[in-house]
């Protein structure tokens, strides 16, 4: 009998199927048992990995008289969780309204109901509940106290640094201290929630990486604003921390969204933990801060636990996802899972979205499949004796539904679709690899080998449509193409490649431009129920070949001067850097220690560390590593399009001078109202171009103190997809344009178009929408309509970058381009009157899409991307190419330094800050074969 089932009977019955699926002729997940009692708790098959849970948080479901069972939430509640969280009770508009002003909060007067009675019931009954959540942006109206308009304009709280700070520890000794106490007590607290933006640029400068009091235009922090008024905006996180360590015992979590789709999030995240653990660990043990002991008696960090939120659908790419585990393990604490849903695709609006039935159960069972993958890594990297990854410290310690049945926070997204009505996502939890194989599947997941210039490289991708397996590669800097094919590719048996793809189609590569091979492979059919879903048994892989490179980032707020964060991508394993370690000051700053260590990065490897500009990297190879103008990090011109690369799309046809400066005009996700011209369609922001470099602007809400960061509104990630549309590109790959924003759905935003609706088509354009329809929260865009969303484009300009972007649907006798089209009608208020706390900033004109005979009817766009300049190496003379001209220009500048008119930063090759014979010779053997000048 199967592992998970073993002290059940069975008989050959399935329960709780579609209709559509009963007379499938395919093994399920195991031979499901028809009564209730046999059902596996929840709790029970994990028992030896991590704590389950759900929101069901409400003393009823704890009563004396509740038995566990599958007859009523209370039931099912008691069966399958051990874990609690409350959805809102326990956040601050819903705990202690009123702010400040209100000295008697209920849950201070009121001890044998609420909130009290809650918590006390669980604990009765065997539960741990997590408290959630001390501090957040949002659902805090009064903590800080709420924004007003202030005399220069402004939208601001009226606190300031030593106000917020003092508040912000009584709320928190008020409220943790509380809920320290028996028979209240509380097992765990969401500290800090959702603190870090979206789309940021630098994963190492977790301080910039927050959320301030202008950025992003929704949901900005009103505690970030206070504090910067008089002290750093970020240090109200460390205060939250180390005020609960102080007033109570239970675990502290630091709990975020949307760190799986982008990585520099979790690495800021992360390296937040880091830093945060180690500073409390030097002062605590120097007095200042109270100590408390684990299990085995050593000294608890002040973050024990990191949150990813999971608010997902079908399009979740669980190979992003194992990175991010293993990010935040490498941190040495513990990962929770504490917002769980994973939703099916169901469709725009009510007109389209895909309604219960035969369609919402062919959903189901590729639900299913994406649950059964999902925890099987969970119990991989599991705390409990059932993990798998003892190199790590911690592991996956929890795993919360927000919500328990379908519909749910999130549409159908949860293992039961009611009461004691499990569906494949409940099979396929309770037992993932079994779930797997009966569906053809491998359970863990598919490995591969590659083989590159001597070297062999092993990757694991969890397979199917949307996961993808990535890494890097560095290539000598010699080389001018890479030669890949699938013979350097070793797979299990019965799968083969069935496609590798080049970008560029030579794979050409000079530093700062890596070449990207895309290997897909193909196994067996999946059991035809599923194959016959659309489940895909394939394994993508994405191999970046690039030249070493180091990148650099301003951090002047937030790093101490000389030092600079810098991104090594394609180390080559021997260049030796002289890397600093930095502490955080009482100003806030990180500051050197004193202490430095030199080495390389290990081969291949990425990672973000702080440097010193002065240390010069010493090379023979002709890369430019040191900091200069072209290898700062900057938004710049880019004239391709790469995988999952976050790109600010800007009209090419709007360019204006204004006060002295070229200004342009960027798509930007923020809604812009309908005119009798065009419909409500999405806004554009003003952003200033100088070159091939884009400057994005300062919030215009904002005081010149802000950073004048990139908003996230501005960012949008093309991913590759295929159109469903018949016709003339059905053969070409396009891309979704994904915004991540939280605003009102923490699901990333694919732009698409209006699908007709009333309001969605004015004078033949068509609405730009991303979360929302008609002025409603909608789902994602479903994958039958995802010609709405896939956007081809006509080849870029090599010479000035342009292009044009359009949508195409072909549906029987519906042939149509849509193009994007920049128009200059519609006034985007100055932030959302029915958000206390957006700073959305006014703007004129947008982007629609609008209806037309061909791609050229559209309007030219650029694409900036964040990164450092791609050069030649060689290159002299700075025209991008490789001639007689480039040795002619670097004899001319023979002996001239670093600093002296004359010197030619790219002929400087070997970056010891003067131009010398040795870097001659070097561009005499880079010049093309045959050359002779």
């Amino acid at each position: 009998m199967r592992q998970v089932f073993k002290n059940y009977r069975f008989k050959p019955l399935f329960v709780a199927l579609p209709t559509a699926l009963a007379a499938a002729s395919f093994a399920l997940a195991a031979e499901r048992p028809t009564n209730p009692a046999e059902w596996p708790g929840m709790k029970d098959v994990y028992k030896d990995f991590s704590m389950i849970g759900a929101t069901n948080l409400n003393a009823n479901n704890f009563a004396a008289n509740v038995v566990p069972g599958e007859n009523s939430v209370a039931a099912m509640t008691l069966k399958h969780f051990n874990n609690v969280t409350p959805d809102n009770a326990m956040k601050p508009d819903s705990l202690w309204s009123g702010g400040i002003g209100n000295t008697a909060p209920s849950f201070l007067t009121n001890l044998t109901t609420g909130i009290n009675n809650d918590i006390r019931a669980a604990n009765a009954r065997g539960f741990r509940v997590t408290g959630h959540t001390l501090v957040w942006h949002n659902q805090s109206s009064g903590w800080p106290q709420a924004n007003v308009l202030t005399p220069n304009g402004g939208w601001e709280t009226p606190w300031d640094f030593a106000t917020a700070r003092a508040n912000l520890e009584y709320y928190i000794r008020t409220v943790a201290g509380h809920f320290d106490k028996e028979p209240q007590k509380v097992y765990a607290w969401d500290v800090v929630n959702e603190a870090f933006k979206d789309n940021f640029e630098n994963p190492a400068d977790w301080r910039n990486a927050l959320r301030t009091g202008y950025s992003p235009e929704e949901r900005p922090s009103r505690w970030a604003q206070a504090y910067s008024k008089g002290g750093k905006s970020w240090d109200y996180m460390y205060d939250a921390f180390f005020n609960a360590r102080q007033n109570t015992t239970a675990i502290l979590n630091y709990n975020d969204f949307n760190d799986n789709e982008r990585d520099a999030k979790a690495g800021a995240v992360a390296a937040m933990v880091k830093e945060f653990n180690e500073r409390y660990a030097a002062e605590s043990a120097a007095g200042r801060g109270r100590v408390l002991l684990d299990a085995k008696g050593n000294p608890r960090p002040l973050v024990d636990v990191i949150g990813t939120q999971g608010h997902w659908d079908m399009r979740l790419n669980l190979d992003a996802f194992e990175r991010v585990i293993r990010t935040y393990l490498a941190t040495g604490v513990n990962v929770d899972l504490t917002e769980l849903d994973l939703a099916p695709v169901l469709g725009l609006d009510k007109g389209q979205r895909i309604q219960n039935g035969p369609e919402m159960n062919e959903l189901f069972l590729v639900q299913g499949v994406q649950y059964a993958k999902l925890f099987n890594l969970m119990r991989e990297y599991a705390m409990g004796p059932g993990g798998r990854h003892p190199e790590f410290k911690g592991g996956v310690h929890r795993v919360t539904w927000w919500g328990m049945t379908d519909p749910g926070y999130h549409t159908n997204g949860y293992p039961w679709s009611a009461v004691g009505q499990p569906k494949e996502a409940y099979w396929a939890a309770v037992n993932p690899g079994q779930y797997l194989i009966d569906a053809g599947l491998p359970p863990e997941g598919v490995t591969a080998t590659f083989r590159y210039n001597g070297e062999t490289f092993t990757a694991r991708t969890w397979g199917g449509k949307n996961a993808a397996a990535s890494f890097d590669i560095n290539v000598p800097a010699t080389t001018k193409n890479v030669s890949f094919s699938a013979a350097n590719v070793s797979l299990p048996a019965g799968f083969a490649v069935e496609s590798m793809k080049f970008n560029p189609p030579d794979c050409a590569v000079i530093p700062g431009k890596p070449c990207h091979v895309t290997v897909t492979a193909r196994g067996p059919d999946p059991a035809p129920a599923y194959k016959a879903v659309g489940v895909e048994n394939t394994a993508t892989y994405v191999l970046s070949f690039g030249q070493m490179s180091v990148s650099w980032f301003d951090a002047s707020n937030s790093l101490e001067a000389p030092l600079s964060y810098a991104e090594v991508r394609f180390s080559d394993g021997v260049t030796n850097l002289k890397q600093y370690k930095t502490y955080y000051a009482a100003d806030g700053l990180a500051r050197a220690t004193g202490a430095s260590e030199t080495r390389p990065v290990p081969k291949h490897g990425r990672s973000t560390l702080v440097l010193k500009p002065t240390d010069l990297i010493v090379n023979p190879l002709g890369l430019r590593l040191n900091k200069d103008a072209s290898t700062e990090k900057a938004w710049r011109l880019t004239k391709r399009i790469e995988p999952n690369r976050t790109y600010m799309v800007v009209s090419a046809d709007s360019v204006t001078q204004q006060n002295g400066e070229t200004v342009g005009y960027a798509l930007t996700n923020r809604s812009k109202p309908a005119t009798s011209a065009s419909p409500e369609s999405l806004s554009r922001t003003p952003v200033v171009l100088r070159g091939d470099t884009l400057l994005p602007l300062r919030n215009s809400n904002a005081p010149a103190s802000e950073p004048a960061f990139g908003q996230d509104n501005h960012k949008f990630v093309f991913d590759e997809q295929r159109s469903p549309a018949a016709g003339p590109y059905a053969a070409q790959e396009g891309h979704t344009m994904i915004s991540f924003i939280h605003g009102t759905n923490v699901y990333p935003h694919t732009l698409f178009r209006g699908n007709g609706a009333t309001g969605t088509i004015v004078n033949g354009q068509n609405s730009l929408i991303t979360r929302q329809t008609n002025g409603q929260e909608g789902t994602q865009i479903a994958d039958r309509a995802l010609d709405q969303a896939v956007w081809f484009n006509t080849p870029i300009d090599q010479n000035t970058g342009a292009l044009k972007m359009f949508l195409y649907t072909g549906r029987g006798a519906t042939n149509q381009h849509y193009v994007l089209k920049e128009v200059t009608d519609g006034n985007t208020p100055n932030r959302d009157t029915g958000n206390a706390i957006s700073q959305r900033q006014a703007a004129t004109g947008g982007f629609v899409a609008a209806q037309a005979a061909g791609p050229q009817e559209g309007t030219n766009v650029k694409l900036y991307a964040y990164d450092a300049a791609a050069y030649v190496p060689g290159d002299a003379n700075g025209d991008a190419a490789l001639s007689c001209a480039d040795l002619s220009a670097a004899t001319a500048s023979m002996g001239r330094r670093a600093g002296q008119p004359g010197f030619l930063p790219g002929a400087d090759l070997d970056q010891n800050g003067v131009v010398d014979v040795r870097d001659i010779s070097v561009i005499s053997r880079l010049l093309p074969a045959g050359t002779r000048c």
